[in-house]
């Protein structure tokens, strides 16, 4: 009788967890790849994961040229900003609004400036020298350098 209560008991543990994964986790899209540009006439040809999580948090400033930095990024909660986040800062979109709180508080920098789209996106960065940002990735990006690749996780090289 034990052993009967025992495995109704774990079958119904069971079966509210199952409850609980979304149909989305248990047929998960592959993760949009995104690609980091800077404007066209950068002098910059690589980024690594720790210099691409500097310029977005605000920790550098200013690129070796010495013009400043303006890093640009989707809205928060789009699917290109999660990755991002969860990506290039080690951040997961709950913790995204308080580092940044912390950073205006603290007087350590604003957060990069949003705009709502890909192609304002690309507008943007290839017409404003010193600007960063980033694309899901195609095959072309006409005015602009990839640098860096968001790619199954990781900050990888174009």
């Amino acid at each position: 009788m034990r052993k009967v209560a025992y495995a109704y008991i774990c079958l119904l543990a069971l079966s509210a967890l199952v409850a609980l994964i979304r149909p989305s986790q248990l047929h998960a899209a592959p993760e949009v790849t995104l690609d980091v540009i800077v404007h066209a006439s950068s002098k910059l040809e690589r980024l690594s994961a720790y210099e691409l999580e500097a310029l977005f948090t605000r920790t550098q400033t200013r690129w070796s040229d010495g013009r400043t930095v303006i890093p640009f990024s989707f809205p928060a909660g789009s699917e290109p900003r999660v990755v991002f986040d969860r990506v290039a800062l080690r951040l997961r979109p709950e913790q995204v609004g308080r580092f940044w709180l912390d950073h205006r508080i603290r007087g350590l920098g604003l957060p990069p400036k949003q705009v709502p789209s890909a192609s304002l996106m690309l507008q943007v960065v290839a017409n404003l020298p010193g600007a960063i940002g980033y694309l899901p990735t195609t095959r072309n990006h006409p005015g602009v350098k990839v640098v860096a690749r968001i790619q199954q996780g990781k900050v990888v090289p174009p």
